[in-house]
């Protein structure tokens, strides 16, 4: 059913938030086109299937900045970033600041 699948997708996203990024990569997990995701998430979810991911990206990386010390290269490498202009580029665009002010307030 239709609810299955987004509870599939949840669970995949959480197995793979670290390395898959796109809807694309979701979909073809769920044997599923990203524009059937869409359409689903629009109809059942108040959240894009995107939308999802990226929250599930930046709680890990707040929770890191926050109680961890790992230096922010790593904590963006670790969360599937090969480089740190772009994961400070994602992080800014969902969070407003820098990981380093984040970290530092």
């Amino acid at each position: 059913s239709q609810v299955d699948i987004i509870r599939d997708f949840n669970f995949l996203v959480e197995q793979h938030f670290k390395e898959k990024h796109s809807v694309k990569e979701y979909a073809a997990l769920l044997n599923k086109s990203p524009k059937t995701l869409s359409n689903l998430f629009g109809k059942l979810n108040d959240k894009t299937p995107l939308q999802i991911i990226q929250n599930r990206i930046m709680l890990e990386v707040r929770r890191s900045l926050r109680y961890t010390d790992i230096p922010i290269s790593e904590v963006g490498y670790e969360v599937g970033f090969s480089d740190i202009q772009s994961f400070s580029r994602f992080f800014k665009k969902h969070e407003g600041v820098s990981p380093t002010e984040f970290r530092s307030v």
